[in-house]
């Protein structure tokens, strides 16, 4: 009895000391919900860019509210769709996905080795992964409409400027996604390579791109779906593809032959949404 009631006393008093840790936990996760003066400063800054960048763009809401009945009467003369533009449509859309394929393609693979030499885990050499970056930067901030109008100027209109464009624009947007993919890369299976004294392009062959090339896939399916877009964009500067006819259409004010195309380009984007979903969901 004396024994049971030492133990009883025991856990009285072993309780009161764990009351000051709990209550130094409660504190701390208070603490971490409370903001601090750096996320109010971030929040405050983020506001004043929101309302700077708003400002710098024009933004109207009066001026949007006051053209939504042009655009309803713009829309309203593209129906019916003209369907004697269907056939030229069709035939140019499959242009269009011929740049945007064969685009994506070749610029992937060219992506893959400036990847490489701008991944700090693959070349650690300072002076390889700046110079690769530095290439990759200047490139991509150049838009695939411009290089579309250096090639029409180089090689003359049509689909082989356009796809050169999607080319280079790919590849340099791929190298940049790429090198941060190698970078993330777990390194366990590259350092054991290494050590069986595998040589680096080995390791890169038989390790790392094994390892990368469910997410490289996927990356490529969504790279591949904007393409389709930006190539039907570049027919308006002689490109090749179907926005060469949409730009003559609009100018001669045929409406339903735009809308027509409109369909085209739309139905052909749900398709390969369709489809890279699908891949992904099996293979990725």
């Amino acid at each position: 009895m004396t024994a049971t009631l030492e133990k009883k006393g025991e856990a009285a008093t072993a309780e009161p000391r764990t009351q000051p840790g709990r209550r130094e936990e409660i504190d701390r996760l208070a603490r971490l919900r409370r903001p601090g003066w750096g996320t109010v400063a971030g929040a405050l800054a983020a506001v004043a860019v929101l309302g700077w960048s708003s400002t710098s763009s024009g933004f109207d809401g009066p001026a949007l509210v006051d053209g939504l009945p042009h655009v309803a009467d713009f829309v309203s003369r593209m129906f019916p769709p003209s369907w004697e533009e269907l056939p030229v449509a069709i035939e140019l859309m499959i242009e269009t996905l011929g740049i945007a394929i064969t685009g994506t393609v070749l610029g992937t693979l060219l992506s893959i080795p400036l990847a490489l030499l701008a991944a700090r885990n693959i070349f650690p050499q300072p002076w390889i992964r700046s110079s690769a970056r530095t290439f990759i930067n200047v490139f991509r901030a150049i838009p695939e409409l411009m290089w579309a109008l250096m090639f029409v100027a180089s090689v003359g209109l049509g689909a082989f400027a356009g796809t050169l464009a999607i080319t280079l624009g790919t590849s340099v947007g791929m190298a940049r996604l790429f090198a941060d993919i190698f970078e993330t890369a777990d390194m366990r299976a590259w350092d054991a390579a290494a050590a069986t004294g595998a040589r680096k392009s080995q390791r890169v062959a038989w390790v790392l791109l094994p390892q990368q090339i469910p997410t490289m896939a996927s990356y490529t399916l969504l790279v591949l779906d904007g393409n389709v877009r930006a190539a039907s964009l570049l027919g308006l500067v002689g490109a090749g593809g179907i926005g060469m006819e949409l730009n003559q259409q609009l100018r001669l004010f045929e409406y339903g032959s735009v809308m027509t195309i409109v369909l085209v380009v739309l139905v052909v984007i749900m398709s390969l949404d369709l489809i890279s979903s699908t891949v992904r969901k099996r293979f990725v």
